[in-house]
């Protein structure tokens, strides 16, 4: 017999049901409050920088795929491209001038605000000083106490005392000092001035390598608007003289590769030569200006390779004179030239050991002697080095972004001075993906450009994974010179593509990087800002000690 309904058993039902909802609804509100409890809106940041770069690559993947039948398509299955080194170069134009000087103008400012007092200070004196009794704009900090003290000893005759890393850095220190005073100020401003001019290199290296004034005021500008080149550029260290000399260097590569085959001897060895000399400069800084011979090297090869090619291709007489002439010049300026201006950087050396230049000292068995000791102390010291450090980072975690040095960490009735070295994510994390497409790019389009900022990229990157001694995030500075030719590179595909709302990505990437940028703006510039800010704006990743 059929069950019966009635009005009481359809009210109990309707009354369990709205209890299991009511018991759902209260189990998700726990579940909401205890996220709100703990949510901060700083995690937002990364979650959405993550979202607004995937939607650009997809955005890009999507308008580099031609109309399956239309015209460009069947030319792109029919193509077999070929490496070419023998692209065009565009010159800088009238146009170029308005960003070029608004770029300038806007990252000087930038780069001098906050930078130090003109307080003299007794750097000697100031080593002995506790790190925790510090501020930025007043004393010495991080690796400054031992460039600095060492540069103030080259300018006194005094044997220096840091000697882990070749002279030259500190000696550009020490005409900071002689042209501005021995304040942090003075020690500091040099190199506040390569950072901008670093921008300026990079303008001219993109708008020689893609012709697009849009390209290479985005480009530049993402440059310009990463914290490790204005972190870095604001310190009174020599790592950013060694990456300004290492870009300089794949610059004139580039210019001397991409010498037209036809051209006159001459005309490819003007960029050789300065390609060779920035080289010298580089790992008279550092020897991390080594690792980018080692790219330098590759570019060079391949180049003689293609000119090769190119000689054979067309039976044109006369590449065995070619080839001898430019391996002996190549001698000239990369081995003989460095050599000689890496010898000459220990002068300082000898003054300060009693050798005089009207005495022979360049000659003098006793100079050779010091300069040689050096390179072996410099050798056993960084490869032997057994230490630890809190902000000591891999490789890999360069790539992420994750683990940021901490410079100074200032504290004062609620407000922080605290800043470091670290990437902008939307330069870092952007350039990354930007550089796997350069990979991919080689293999299905033979892009000779991709190849290039590929090959950069890995020369500065690929000894760091074999260095077993503690290595620093700082130490992918030179790689993100890379980073933004990479994006630039993305840039100006999009540009090609002719699309309605290009310019509007274009321009809305940069101005995403500069939103960061100015977000981060207070505290990499060490000006002291309430607990609040930097909870609520800076503290992105668990691992980023702000």
């Amino acid at each position: 017999m059929p069950k019966v309904w009635t009005f009481r058993h359809k009210t109990d039902i309707i009354r369990r049901v709205i209890c299991r909802m009511s018991n759902v609804l209260n189990n998700i509100s726990n579940m909401v409050s205890s996220f709100l409890a703990g949510f901060s809106y700083v995690t937002l940041f990364p979650v959405v920088t993550v979202i607004l770069l995937a939607l650009f690559f997809i955005y890009y993947i999507v308008i580099i795929q031609p109309k399956r039948g239309t015209n460009e398509w069947i030319d792109m299955e029919l193509a077999k491209p070929k490496l070419n080194f023998f692209v065009p170069r565009y010159p800088l134009k009238r146009r170029d001038i308005t960003p070029l000087v608004s770029i300038t103008l806007m990252f000087l400012l930038l780069a001098i605000f906050n930078l130090g007092s003109q307080n003299t200070v007794d750097v000697l004196s100031e080593i002995e000083t506790p790190a925790e009794t510090r501020t930025h704009l007043d004393n010495l900090y991080f690796d400054e106490i031992y460039h600095v003290r060492t540069a103030v000893e080259h300018i006194e005759n005094v044997h220096p005392y840091e000697i882990s890393h070749p002279p030259l850095g500190k000696e550009i220190i020490a005409a900071s000092i002689l042209t501005f005073g021995m304040s942090p100020l003075g020690w500091r401003l040099f190199g506040a001035i390569f950072g901008v001019l670093m921008l300026l290199v990079m303008y001219i290296f993109i708008k020689n390598m893609f012709g697009r004034t849009t390209v290479a005021t985005c480009g530049t500008l993402l440059l310009g608007f990463d914290f490790m080149r204005f972190v870095q550029t604001r310190l009174g260290t020599i790592d950013m003289y060694a990456v300004f000399f290492i870009m300089l260097a794949f610059f004139f590569m580039y210019r001397h590769i991409t010498t037209d085959a036809n051209a006159k001897f001459s005309k490819s060895l003007t960029p050789l030569a300065l390609s060779g000399f920035f080289f010298g400069l580089s790992f008279s800084v550092k020897w991390i200006g080594f690792y980018a011979g080692a790219g330098l090297l590759i570019l060079y090869i391949i180049r003689l390779v293609q000119l090769g090619l190119h000689y054979k291709n067309t039976k044109k007489p006369g590449f065995a004179v070619y080839i001898t002439k430019t391996l002996l010049f190549s001698i000239l300026f990369f081995v003989i030239v460095p050599a000689l201006t890496y010898y000459l950087t220990y002068i300082p050396y000898g003054l300060a050991a009693g050798y005089t230049l009207g005495g022979g000292m360049l000659w003098d068995v006793g100079f050779m002697k010091i300069v040689w000791g050096n390179q072996t102390t410099m050798f056993w010291y960084h490869s032997q080095l057994d230490a630890t450090h809190p902000f000591s980072s891999m490789w890999w975690q360069w790539i992420l972004d994750t683990h940021p040095i901490l410079y100074v960490n200032n504290h004062i009735d609620g407000t922080r001075a605290t800043f470091g070295a670290f990437g902008n994510p939307v330069v870092w994390w952007g350039g990354f993906l930007a550089m796997i497409i350069m990979a991919i790019r080689v293999f299905t389009h033979r892009d000779i450009k991709a190849l290039f900022i590929l090959i950069g990229y890995l020369s500065q990157l690929l000894p760091w994974v074999a260095v077993t001694r503690i290595v620093f995030i700082y130490h992918y500075f030179p790689s993100t010179i890379f980073l933004v030719l990479a994006l630039s590179h993305i840039l100006n595909t999009i540009m090609a593509r002719k699309k309605r709302n290009r310019k509007t990505v274009i321009y809305g990437y940069t101005t995403f990087a500069g939103i960061v940028f100015a977000i981060f703006f207070p505290m990499m510039s060490g000006v002291f800002m309430p607990d609040w800010y930097y909870d609520n704006f800076i503290k992105w990743l668990g691992t980023w000690p702000f």
